[in-house]
């Protein structure tokens, strides 16, 4: 311990090397954190992977043609309704 003691006296009375031994503390911290952040990271991205999520890119098709009208469905016709409780309420007639 007493190795230590002396090395930490040594730095508190030379500031200029305690500010250099804390910036070299920072600089070490800093990089282990970016190690763990991005394995972090990695693991996340094979987990989506393993899912089926994200694919590098297979299966995402894009339509070449701006003026292409969607396909419209077969079967029963779909009509649009209004709401006419809702224009009740809102007019305060309550027709």
């Amino acid at each position: 311990m007493g190795f230590i003691s002396a090395i930490i006296a040594l730095l508190k009375a030379v500031p200029s090397l305690e500010r250099l031994f804390l910036k070299i503390a920072d600089g070490v911290k800093e990089a282990k954190a970016k190690a763990r952040y991005d394995a972090k990271l990695d693991h996340i991205d094979a987990a989506m992977r393993l899912a089926g999520r994200v694919r590098n890119g297979e299966g995402t098709e894009w339509s070449e043609d701006l003026d292409r009208t969607p396909p419209v469905p077969e079967g029963g016709t779909t009509r649009a309704t209004v709401d006419e409780i809702g224009i009740k309420e809102s007019s305060g007639t309550g027709i």
